[in-house]
């Protein structure tokens, strides 16, 4: 008679496939071999008399019975992974770990160079990546802890997500000195009337900024004029200080730019909420002591 269930080691084969869609890539990522693999999932099979994945376009395609087993089995293993980890003190001067963190450019600038010095002097084992991608892209990522955490300006993920409040931050316009729709101070007439970058950065809800410049042209029966629309912020200071081209841009950007010769930064002359900036993190590392302590340094760094 077979069991209920296939043992753990089984159902973290099950999950690898599941996630890389490739016998080898999921073998290389829970280091198993190729024939360890292939031994596995045939006993998988047999547990379950279905071929639960096949072939298909060079990539490991579930069938309609793994579909539906996949968030079961991954659920258990993150619980059962989360009760280990309770038990697992996480002592960071000896600690050797690697954190994944979903950053825009902005944050990338904000963040990193403090943290990455902070983690220098407290935890010297712990290594940090950072990824840019788009807010749905990171809401999947975290769920299946292909990220740790996503920093920045995003919408809210929903629910078995969490988020924490850092700072706020609010929008300021970078133009070039001696722009000539601009003197002493930039009007809102002028701000209407500029051409302007669309700074849209991919790891971010900055697309909201755009939609409420647009609104707000909208009501003072003004078409607004995008010259140029930007994805990164590397260059964006040198075209406004050789164009007169104005951007739009959250103050800790425009103040990274301040050394630079020939930009201004001025008030923007719009009434735009500011923006919440959080680190937003999973229920699968919630209780995780090493997730703990990343996220409360974090919190402890950068919140206001």
């Amino acid at each position: 008679m077979k069991p209920a269930l296939p043992d753990l080691n089984l159902l973290r084969v099950f999950d690898a496939i599941w996630r890389c869609r490739s016998v080898t890539a999921a073998g290389a990522e829970i280091g198993l071999t190729q024939g360890s693999m292939s031994n596995a999932l045939n006993r998988l099979r047999q547990h379950f008399d279905d071929p639960l994945f096949v072939r298909l376009q060079g990539r490991m395609q579930p069938t309609p019975l793994a579909e539906g087993l996949a968030e079961p089995v991954q659920l258990a293993l993150r619980q059962l992974e989360q009760a280990l980890a309770q038990r697992r003190a996480f002592v960071p001067a000896t600690a050797v770990q690697g954190f994944r963190i979903c950053m825009t450019e902005i944050a990338q600038r904000v963040f990193l160079p403090r943290l990455v010095q902070h983690l220098a002097s407290t935890a010297p084992g712990v290594q940090l990546a950072t990824v840019d991608m788009p807010p749905a892209r990171a809401q999947a990522a975290l769920a299946a802890g292909e990220i740790d955490l996503a920093i920045g300006y995003f919408a809210a993920f929903g629910d078995s997500f969490f988020a924490q409040r850092l700072f706020a931050e609010h929008y300021v316009v970078l133009a070039r000195a001696g722009h000539p729709g601009i003197a002493t101070r930039l009007t809102r007439a002028a701000y209407l009337q500029a051409a302007h970058i669309s700074y849209r950065p991919a790891a971010a809800s900055h697309e909201l900024l755009d939609e409420r410049l647009d609104r707000a042209f909208a009501r003072a029966g003004v078409r607004r004029r995008v010259g140029l629309q930007v994805a990164h912020s590397m260059g964006l200071s040198v075209v406004v200080a050789q164009t007169d081209l104005i951007a739009t841009v959250p103050s800790r950007l425009a103040l990274s730019f301040a050394d630079q010769p020939g930009l201004r930064v001025l008030p923007l002359p719009l009434a735009v909420p500011p923006i919440e900036i959080r680190q937003h993190w999973h229920l699968r590392s919630h209780q995780d002591p090493a997730h703990q302590w990343l996220r409360t340094q974090v919190a402890t760094l950068f919140q206001a």
